[in-house]
């Protein structure tokens, strides 16, 4: 008896990340880009979104006060398998370091070591 299973080659690929820049802290543009990026990460894509500039804020934890919808879509990516890297000059430059960082944010270059 012979069985045949057929599934296209893509079935066997694997999936190249989709990386997402952000450099702003408009909670709007940053929703918009996460959402879309979950859309891909359900059909299995990895996602790696990369904090700059204005953008750093979303990976500093809020000690008290609101959290914007900016921050909590970096949370529920970061709890769904994004990496999320945030640009050390950046960080230094808005007087933030390591340690103000949401739990999941790896700080610039100290991503490779994680792999």
């Amino acid at each position: 008896m012979l069985a045949t299973i057929s599934l296209s080659l893509s079935a066997f690929a694997a999936k190249e990340p989709i990386y997402i820049n952000l450099a702003t802290n408009d909670s709007d543009k940053v929703v918009m880009a996460l959402d879309a990026g979950r859309q891909y990460s359900e059909h299995g894509f990895p996602i790696i979104i990369y904090l700059n500039d204005k953008a750093v804020i979303l990976g500093i934890e809020v000690g008290s006060g609101p959290i914007s919808k900016g921050q909590v879509a970096i949370k529920q990516a970061i709890a769904k398998g994004a990496t999320v890297i945030i640009c050390p000059t950046c960080l230094e430059n808005y007087g933030f370091t390591r340690i103000n960082l949401v739990q999941g944010v790896v700080l610039g270059a100290e991503h490779q070591n994680n792999r």
